[in-house]
């Protein structure tokens, strides 16, 4: 099984080693096979996996077989640029609240840019997988989801690189309005900064793996 970020229409990223990961039986022989690499290894303890590919230059559509016990084939996948759009209610509008809307998403045709919109779900714990996929950019796709569609400012900063560069574009847009940056941020960055002392406690209160949280549950049972 692999996470839903690899995944058929997906891009990845060009120039950089490619890894690939996934979960299995433990013990079980994986193979991953993508234009002429073959790649083996074996599911750990805990039933996870992991290959690195070599870079390749950018171009597709190729396809990518995984083979345990049982094959997982992912087609149409582009190598290019792939960027994470994070941020707040500027990032997360879509393309269906901005100037031209009808004008901008009856054109937004690009076989080439494809995009993965993140769904907004909080979690206490960090998350191994998310509900999502992989989608080419039509006037349907762009049009879907969120806050009147995908993020106008991912789309049209991809739209930007694609034209120029003349490369395949992957947007995964991972935002969510209205947010503070302590949710964003790994407890680790609040604990390197001795300013941020009462921040991290807060943190770390809230954390369910963290020894401050186990004590004060026990307080409130």
């Amino acid at each position: 099984r692999l996470p839903k970020v690899f995944g058929s229409h997906m891009v990845l990223q060009q120039g950089r080693p490619l890894p690939i990961w996934g979960w299995a039986q433990p013990g079980e022989a994986v193979t991953v096979q993508f234009q002429q690499e073959r790649k083996e290894t074996k599911a750990n303890d805990r039933g996870e996996w992991r290959v690195d590919l070599a870079a390749t230059k950018a171009g597709g559509p190729f396809a990518i077989a995984v083979t345990g016990a049982n094959a997982v084939t992912l087609d149409d996948v582009m190598v290019g640029e792939v960027w994470v759009c994070s941020g707040q209610s500027n990032m997360e509008m879509g393309v269906k609240a901005c100037l031209d809307a009808d004008a901008e998403v009856a054109a937004a045709d690009y076989p080439g840019i494809r995009l993965f919109m993140v769904p907004k779900k909080f979690s206490a714990l960090p998350e191994n997988d998310v509900d999502a996929e992989w989608k080419v950019c039509t006037p349907t796709t762009v049009a879907e989801g969120g806050w009147g569609g995908f993020s106008a400012a991912a789309y049209y900063f991809g739209r930007e690189l694609h034209k120029t560069l003349g490369v395949p574009v992957g947007l995964i847009d991972s935002s969510w309005g209205g947010t503070l940056i302590e949710p964003w941020t790994p407890p680790e960055g609040f604990a390197a900064v001795p300013a941020l002392a009462d921040l991290y406690q807060r943190v770390l209160l809230a954390d369910p793996r963290s020894a401050q949280h186990k004590e004060r549950l026990a307080q409130t049972v």
